[in-house]
């Protein structure tokens, strides 16, 4: 039978520097609510005595929370916690889908969470929905179709129509996170409008979401959003490998042209200069041979 510590997965220890342990320990306290919104976190040096560490540690232990942000730290004052920001989330939140979206599978992936997350958001916006809602999302299809033609502004009025839907279901947590993929979903739609029809295509997917959410009807509204994901994602994939092939091929065209113009001014410039002082000199060497007893 094997010793026990042979079953024991193997993993590196890693030692966490003290400034985060220091600042779990503020989070603690926080979220307890020894430290409310508002209040003022001990000085610097009331901290090096609390936790026992040395300065470096403490100032490094606040910053992490004002990454976080849970303390708001103005020069020449003692950090201050301030209360949850939708905007800073919102932040946090972009900057880590700008990185996913930047990898490998990056579109891949946004795609797969927007097919959920707005399919969704369909079917729950035509679930609870009410007059009102039916009539701001039908003002917003209305701008993204006058729009058509005009490649700001249907990017705009597209991106809000989705932001519409979300709006629908009341809860903040749908609105924050469409606020955090926009600059992604701008980039979709500045690639993908390129393409011939695309703005029509779209107009037409977005009047058949809105028909479906005001007949109250979840099952289609679902089934039209979905499809309408998966018909953009393919237009951009497209669209990206088409531009692609394009500008490969005119690189070459370009390139074999201009070879082509270069062989031709060296033929009628330097070349030609070359070619004459080859041939008097063959005539030079002539004239001494004939010139020799």
């Amino acid at each position: 039978m094997k010793p026990v510590d042979s079953l024991l997965p193997k993993a590196p220890i890693v030692r966490r520097k003290r400034a985060h342990d220091v600042a779990d320990e503020l989070e603690k306290l926080i979220n307890s609510g020894e430290f409310a919104v508002g209040d003022r976190l001990p000085t610097e040096k009331d901290l090096m005595q609390r936790f026992g560490v040395g300065r470096p540690a403490v100032r490094e232990a606040l910053f992490f929370l004002e990454q976080q942000g849970m303390v708001e730290i103005i020069n020449g004052a003692r950090a201050r916690v301030i209360p949850p920001s939708p905007a800073h989330l919102i932040r946090q939140f972009t900057q880590l889908s700008k990185r996913l979206s930047a990898g490998p599978d990056g579109q891949l992936r946004g795609e797969q969470a927007r097919l959920v997350l707005e399919a969704g958001l369909c079917w729950l916006a035509a679930t609870i929905a009410t007059d009102e809602d039916v009539q701001r999302l039908k003002v917003a299809l209305d701008a993204n179709v006058a729009a058509v033609g005009d490649r700001v502004e249907f990017i705009r009025t597209d991106v809000a129509f989705h932001y519409e839907i979300a709006a629908i279901t009341g809860n903040p947590i749908f609105t924050m996170v469409h606020e955090a993929v926009v600059d992604w979903l701008v980039d979709q739609r500045t690639t993908t409008y390129h393409m011939p029809d695309a703005d029509t295509l779209s107009v037409r997917d977005h009047t058949a979401i809105y028909e479906a959410i005001a007949a109250r009807d979840p099952a289609r509204a679902f089934h039209e959003m979905a499809s309408h994901i998966q018909l953009i994602g393919q237009l951009y994939r497209e669209s990206k490998r088409l531009s692609s092939e394009i500008l490969r091929a005119v690189t070459h065209d370009v390139a074999q042209r201009f070879e082509r113009e270069k062989a031709a001014r060296w033929a009628t410039s330097f070349g030609h200069q070359e070619s004459d002082r080859e041939t008097d000199g063959s005539d030079d060497a002539g004239t001494l041979a004939e010139k020799r007893p």
